[in-house]
């Protein structure tokens, strides 16, 4: 009796870790007679099983715990072709849990005909509890995964609050009587440091909104490859959504520990790439802080040479766009005309400008993992290298989640309006990154790319404005490119700063551009815009 108890306290112990989340309700279902055994009971604690508080959305959805499952527990000499077709019934699927005499199973339907039948013929244990992640989680990458072994956070939102999520000193009881049996219908017993028993009521409230989020996710698996996108309020820098692919289920990280796929990396965050032509935001707000016109001229011949060595302007083919203006040169991504701009400027206005706007350095405070990119020095900028400044090619290295936060500081009015990922977060002092006319100018450059320039077969019901991205680099040891797409709706009065990566996508107009415009899409069909937009 005392070895079935401890392998039955065991395999609740493991549970418990597996399944941690809200237990605000966890019951044996069975039978009626249980006030005989009233006088007669003990509690056992569950080593190793703590709650975590609730991670929710502005709106105070739960993120996380707020998924129902069926546990099962047989012994194994009670384990046969019956059970195992009612288990089938139920679309059960089996828990590893080691060589206890004990087979677990889980599942999200429970039949109580043949539940009472288990109980009755096969002596089961069947519980209701509460799963801390879903079946088709969502936000996984940003809300991060809880170490399987004891249930601390590992990474994302749940390592970056562990301290609020996880209760201390908390510990979780199982009712069962004199001779070691659990007693069906007592249920589990959570005992706190404080005077009274309780279950987790608080919790952590992120700036991210469900639905969004899941239209977003939506919208990056039907890409067909893999990227991010990341969602700003433009007017708060909250991050109303953000995703990356491939995802990964937070219940089975064993699973993708040595995967060669990356699914734990959250490349919003972590993901360090080459800009391309978004960057030419950079550079075209240096270029109007140091004076120089929208309406100024350039010349391209389809290419320029600096020091011996030939750069391609890529859309303006063998012949180039001849004579074009600053304005032109942007909303037609022309290398040429940027390339000059960066000699006329020079890196170093090019470089103050970036570092105003966040570049080198990482975006949300105290996120972990996050990846601060790289911006060429001075001294790498010398040369012929002006040219890979001035068209982001190069070591500048830079996560979506820092183009989303260059894009916003356009969108805001030259404000840099701190990008945050909590709710409750208070308001930091903001900061002018770059002077409001430069970025009022900028914008009807964007706004003009979605009209004559690279975005202009993108459609939605909304104005957008925007600046698309292709940037040569590395994959897997072969030489790729990534598309970018990014900018904001409405373009008149910006809501919503969304920025799209899609990794080898090769043009970001062809590749991230569609899935900016469905996102925007969404937005309007989900009546998001506050205001009434006016074309």
């Amino acid at each position: 009796m005392k070895k079935r108890l401890l392998a039955v306290t065991g395999i609740l112990g493991v549970l418990l870790v597996a399944l941690i989340g809200r237990l605000a309700y966890i019951q044996i279902i069975g039978h009626d007679d249980l006030s005989k055994t009233t006088n007669a009971q003990q509690l056992i604690a569950l080593e190793g099983a703590n709650t975590r508080g609730l991670i929710y959305d502005r709106n105070n959805t739960p993120l996380v715990g707020n998924n129902r499952e069926y546990i099962f527990i047989i012994r194994e000499k009670d384990f046969d072709g019956e059970v195992m077709n009612a288990l089938n019934a139920m679309d059960a699927r089996e828990i590893k849990n080691g060589d206890n005499g004990y087979k677990v199973f889980a599942s999200k339907e429970y039949d109580k005909e043949l539940g009472e039948r288990l109980i009755r013929n096969s002596k089961a244990y069947i519980m209701e509890a509460g799963r801390r992640y879903g079946q088709e989680q969502k936000a996984v990458h940003i809300l991060g995964y809880v170490n399987p072994q004891d249930a601390s956070g590992a990474t994302g939102i749940e390592l970056m609050r562990d301290e609020e999520l996880s209760l201390l000193n908390k510990k979780i009881f199982t009712t069962a009587d004199v001779k070691g049996n659990i007693i069906p219908g007592r249920g589990l017993v959570i005992s706190t440091a404080m005077e009274q028993d309780s279950y987790v009521k608080s919790g952590v409230v992120t700036t991210l909104e469900t639905g969004l989020q899941e239209a977003v996710e939506d919208i990056l698996e039907g890409a067909g490859k893999n990227g991010a996108i990341v969602v700003l309020k433009s007017d708060t820098g909250e991050i109303m959504a953000s995703a990356s692919t491939p995802d990964f289920d937070p219940s089975k990280i064993s699973e993708y520990m040595k995967s060669s796929e990356d699914e734990l990396v959250n490349k919003a965050t972590q993901g360090e790439y080459p800009p391309g032509s978004v960057f030419k935001i950079i550079v075209a707000a240096a270029a109007l802080e140091q004076g120089i016109k929208p309406e100024q001229t350039f010349t391209c011949d389809g290419h320029v040479t600096i020091n011996g060595q030939k750069v391609n302007c890529k859309t303006g083919g063998e012949t180039g766009h001849g004579t074009i203006t600053f304005r032109d040169a942007f909303a037609q991504s022309c290398n040429s005309a940027f390339i000059q701009i960066g000699q006329k400027i020079g890196a170093s206005a090019i470089l103050t400008v970036a570092e105003n706007m966040g570049l080198g350095k990482a975006v949300l405070e105290g996120y972990p993992e996050e990846k601060a990119g790289s911006l060429m020095t001075l001294r790498q900028s010398g040369g012929a290298a002006i040219a890979n400044l001035a068209i982001g090619q190069g070591e500048t290295l830079m996560t979506p989640l820092q183009v989303a936060k260059m894009t916003n500081i356009i969108a805001a009015g030259g404000e840099d309006k701190r990008v945050r990922i909590l709710l409750e977060t208070e308001d930091e002092e903001v900061e002018q990154a770059i002077r409001p006319d430069t970025a009022q100018t900028i914008k009807s450059m964007m706004r003009e790319t979605m009209v004559t320039g690279s975005g202009k077969n993108l459609e939605a019901d909304v104005t957008m404005a925007g600046k698309t991205g292709s940037a040569e680099s590395y994959l897997g040891g072969r030489e790729t490119v990534h598309g970018w797409m990014t900018g904001f709706a409405p373009a008149e009065e910006p809501e919503y700063t969304i920025t799209v990566f899609v990794e080898a996508g090769e043009t970001g107009s062809q590749s991230a551009g569609p899935l900016f415009a469905q996102v925007v899409q969404y937005l309007s069909d989900s009546k998001s815009f506050e205001q009434a937009v006016n074309f």
